[in-house]
């Protein structure tokens, strides 16, 4: 019998002519847990732009601070996100330090005035008696090393750059030990030295120990507003936060108008969580969650709402499309700031706010998982306030974009058949979202897959019925 595979039916003899194809499966949503963070304070250090952050990282080296309690907003993100991308507005000049004495000038990685805090030391080993000797070069922040580096003579216009300093050959002489370097394989490396020593590099007169300070290193903050729009636009994130501004800022009103573009304009499905104070204008928008309390952490410390947004924002970022964060805990709070009787919490809610209770127990929580929606337009119902049901649709949404784009778009034929294949793929994603409870029960006939108005397009409707969690119990007891 013949056989083999197929491209054309076109095959002249009797026989099985089989392809046996892959299906990529969609990627899996890589914003989940990652917060755009907009940087609200001068840290004199950084590169400007975006910064990726993961809890691990080395926060000095990234944004020239000791630790997270020095930058409580990011702290506080980091204790709902898993990523955070740090929009840093840092700029100025650059420190450095030249000097007779070496043959590099050190040059701090980024502009601003923590440069000024950077020292270099070189020192000679005052064992090593031969014509190349090895020098070790240390860089310090403040009064910690941060990079150690050890290099022979022959090497020095090899001497790499590190994490804070850059380090450029600025010695212009006889070059025959820099150009022509040869390696010596010994036990435990290569061993590289040179051909032969220049004798009026500095190093060759060098002898002991020497700091070097870098100085100029100056701040000039940039406008993080000409930052912005190309960070939200071209960041993979799934909330933006403006958690550090004062409430008063014009920059939460334009974050919660460039989500609203982005997502109607550009079809992005991404969130934005902003600090309120009662007397401004609600965004009264359903990818906009409005912060307007602080909180009291269990060391005394309180935070106003504009940090506390920041927790808000790394939770919303988090959270999975079936799952709501209504009463869940603040970590480590132990009061609200200002805390709210039932009317004025309940005035809050039906305002769109985000409000946190204190309950009986000493533990702080959400109140209810809202956004800012509370005007309901045509097309959308009131449960498009609840963030939980936002979540999801934009889920729904975001894959199915993703899955068109990258098993779709220029791969299959828009025909009967290429469309039943875009149905079934969908109805199989549809039906496990009913499985892990995003979505209610879900019937075939709830999708529809037709050919649009062009011979290109395919129109798709889906018909879906958004789950919620349980937050309201009404019991009667009767007793007889």
């Amino acid at each position: 019998m013949a056989g083999g595979t197929w491209t054309t039916q076109n095959k002249r003899r009797p026989g099985a002519y089989i392809n046996v194809v892959g299906i990529k499966p969609a990627t899996s949503d890589s914003t989940l847990g990652t917060t755009l963070l907009v940087g609200s304070k001068d840290l004199n250090w950084g590169q400007p732009g975006v910064t990726p952050l993961t809890i691990d990282s080395d926060f000095r080296q990234a944004l020239g601070i000791n630790s997270l309690d020095d930058y409580p907003v990011l702290r506080e993100t980091f204790k709902g996100a898993t990523k955070v991308l740090y929009l840093n507005n840092n700029g100025g000049k650059k420190a450095s330090v030249s000097d007779d004495l070496i043959p590099w000038t050190f040059t701090a990685k980024y502009p601003g005035a923590f440069g000024n805090s950077l020292s270099v030391v070189v020192e000679k080993d005052p064992n090593d008696t031969s014509d190349d000797p090895l020098f070790t070069v240390t860089t310090l922040a403040g009064t910690t090393v941060v990079d150690t580096t050890s290099i022979r003579q022959s090497l020095a216009a090899n001497l790499p750059a590190n994490a804070y300093v850059e380090a450029a050959y600025t010695y212009q002489a006889g070059q025959t030990s820099v150009t022509n370097p040869k390696a010596t394989v010994t036990q435990g490396g290569a061993d590289f030295t040179g051909e032969s020593v220049d004798e009026d590099n500095p190093l060759t007169k060098f002898t002991g120990s020497h700091t070097f300070t870098l100085q100029g290193g100056t701040t000039e903050t940039v406008d993080v507003t000409t930052l912005l729009d190309d960070a939200l636009e071209n960041e993979a994130y799934a909330v933006v936060t403006t958690a550090g501004f004062e409430v008063t800022s014009t920059i939460h009103a334009l974050v919660a108008q460039t989500v609203k573009r982005i997502r109607e304009k550009e079809g992005y499905k991404v969130r934005a969580v902003i600090p309120f104070a009662t007397g401004q204008t609600s965004p009264d928008y359903e990818a906009v969650t409005l912060v307007p309390q602080g909180v009291i952490l269990s060391d005394g410390s309180e935070l106003d709402a504009t940090t506390a947004a920041g927790y808000v924002a790394g939770a919303e970022s988090a959270a999975q499309p079936n799952e709501s964060l209504t009463y869940s805990d603040y970590p480590d709070a132990v009061d609200v700031l200002p805390r709210y009787n039932n009317e004025t919490t309940i005035k809050a809610l039906n305002a769109g706010q985000l409000v946190f209770t204190r309950k009986r127990d000493g533990s702080v929580v959400f109140e209810q998982d809202i956004n800012s929606l509370v005007t309901i337009p045509d097309g959308k119902t009131q449960d498009f306030s609840k963030n939980r049901v936002v979540r999801a649709l934009d889920e729904i949404a975001m894959n199915t974009h993703d899955v068109f784009e990258q098993q779709f778009i220029g791969k299959v034929t828009n025909n009967d058949t290429g469309r039943d294949l875009f149905k079934a793929n969908r109805i199989s994603y549809l039906n496990s979202l009913v499985g892990n409870g995003t979505i209610n029960s879900f019937d075939n006939d709830d999708i529809t897959v037709a050919q649009g108005d062009d011979k290109d397009s395919v129109l798709v409707n889906i018909a879906v019925t958004s789950v919620d969690s349980m937050e309201k119990l009404y019991m009667t007891i009767k007793v007889y």
